[in-house]
């Protein structure tokens, strides 16, 4: 991927947004912007076309006057993001994992991220949306929490984070890396420093939504998608490593033995996430650049899903492709919420080889609920295209698996209270040695030599 970069990757939020406006891809809204029925439905009319800027978002004493959303909503702005080829961006993150660089760390006072540090702390003065109608309250949506545990392994991850009071944030913690960290101290009765990142440039967000063994720092991964060292600084309260070019620098607690109310939240299922009682982080130090942007990310848009395919897609590449060297490609799609549901393209080569694949898929991913093996003439990013395949090659009794009550995603709505859920597969490639001029698609006749204009 470093040799074959066709640019410099951005390595902040403010060049990104920089590089989009003159591009014609970024819109800005100066009128006055009502953090709930305003910042969220521009946002979602402007999903998968334009980042948006508000400059006058509509809340006393806000702690910024610049909000941004929508700041990558498609592979292509992914690939400009990286500063490499469209359609590189699944190979260039496997790259990433498999050949991470570690961070610089530098000095504080070469961090513009504490350019700015505020007196009184006071996180229901940040600009953040009540995205969703149903959604119980404001919430931080783009915050990366940065922890570490006793052993100095650091996990980055990105968590909704329901502003409670002036201090005091309610976070959904899903059984993965942090939560194991967060028990970990939670059982010696100690509170757990984190630190929250805001306003990232793409690599990072990215990274933060790897999915790797425990202790595997996602600062590596960032460093290796930009294609030089991520700078690093030592928070100054609790001594976490964050990334220096935030826009926001947000320290405090996880509070062990203590939890509240949060949700409802409308998520990536575009259905609403319950409210329960989860864990509470008291938030102590405030920091941010000198005129700062506050990010968010619309729960359910383009953007929030892109960020949890990509990840998804590439662990489930390097493990199919461990299964049948026929596998060419994975795509988790938009209608699937980016975990839901996965496309497959391979040319299998004997009986029970795509089989084999999607029982690998279904078992490696746990969110994932449906599998679509298609051959190399489909198109995994066309619907119809896929529709088409299982139209024309699947035999209900011969091709569909099923496999009933296991682990899946909280998330869920038809899933039970714990999660558990029924995953299937369909093979829809052409059988093995079957006649496949039966398979061919029409095609209108074409003249060996005809004029291109007119084709």
């Amino acid at each position: 991927m470093r040799e074959t970069r066709s640019a410099k990757a951005f390595s902040d939020l403010r060049s990104w947004l920089s590089h989009l406006d003159e591009t014609q891809q970024l819109v800005r809204f100066d009128e006055p912007a009502d953090l709930r029925y305003d910042v969220p439905r521009i946002l979602e009319e402007h999903d998968g076309r334009h980042a948006v800027v508000f400059t006058n978002p509509a809340l006393r004493s806000s702690l910024a006057n610049r909000v941004v959303g929508g700041s990558m909503t498609s592979r292509a702005q992914l690939a400009q993001a990286l500063g490499i080829a469209n359609g590189d961006v699944l190979r260039a993150y496997i790259e990433a994992l498999a050949k991470p660089i570690p961070p610089l760390e530098v000095p504080q006072d070469q961090a513009p991220v504490l350019e700015v540090s505020l007196p009184d702390v006071r996180v229901d003065n940040l600009p953040a949306p009540h995205h969703h109608e149903g959604d119980s309250g404001r919430y931080l949506t783009a915050a990366v929490v940065v922890a570490k545990d006793r052993d100095g392994h650091y996990n980055w991850s990105i968590h909704r984070l329901q502003i409670n009071d002036a201090r005091h944030l309610g976070m959904l913690i899903l059984p993965r890396h942090l939560w194991r960290i967060f028990s970990q101290a939670e059982a010696e009765n100690r509170d757990l420093p984190v630190a929250l990142a805001i306003g990232l440039p793409p690599a990072c967000l990215l990274a933060s939504q790897a999915i790797t063994p425990f202790g595997v720092d996602e600062s590596q991964i960032a460093g290796a998608l930009l294609g030089e060292p991520l700078r690093m600084i030592k928070s100054p309260r609790y001594n976490i490593r964050v990334p220096a070019c935030a826009e926001f620098l947000l320290e405090g607690v996880i509070l062990a033995n203590v939890r509240g109310p949060e949700g409802p939240f409308g998520e990536f299922p575009r259905t609403y996430g319950t409210l329960n009682q989860r864990p509470v982080m008291r938030v102590d130090v405030v920091c941010h650049r000198r005129d700062p942007y506050f990010q968010t990310i619309l729960p359910a848009s383009r953007e929030h899903m892109l960020l949890g395919a990509i990840s998804r897609e590439a662990t489930l590449l390097r493990t199919l492709s461990q299964v049948s060297s026929n596998v060419r490609d994975v795509v988790m799609t938009f209608s699937g919420g980016g975990r839901y549901h996965a496309v497959v393209a391979m040319s299998p080569k004997q009986r029970g080889e795509a089989r084999s694949v999607i029982l690998t898929a279904l078992g490696t991913i746990s969110e994932l609920k449906r599998v679509v093996v298609v051959d190399e003439d489909v198109d995994l990013h066309s619907a119809e295209d896929v529709e088409w395949a299982i139209a024309t090659r699947v035999q209900p009794q011969r091709d569909i698996i099923i496999v009933p009550e296991v682990v899946g995603s909280p998330l869920d709505p038809s899933a039970d209270e714990h999660g558990c859920t029924g995953k299937w597969g369909l093979d829809a490639t052409v059988p093995v040695g079957a006649d496949r001029s039966r398979f061919e698609r029409v095609h209108v006749p074409v003249r060996a030599n005809a004029d291109p204009k007119l084709s």
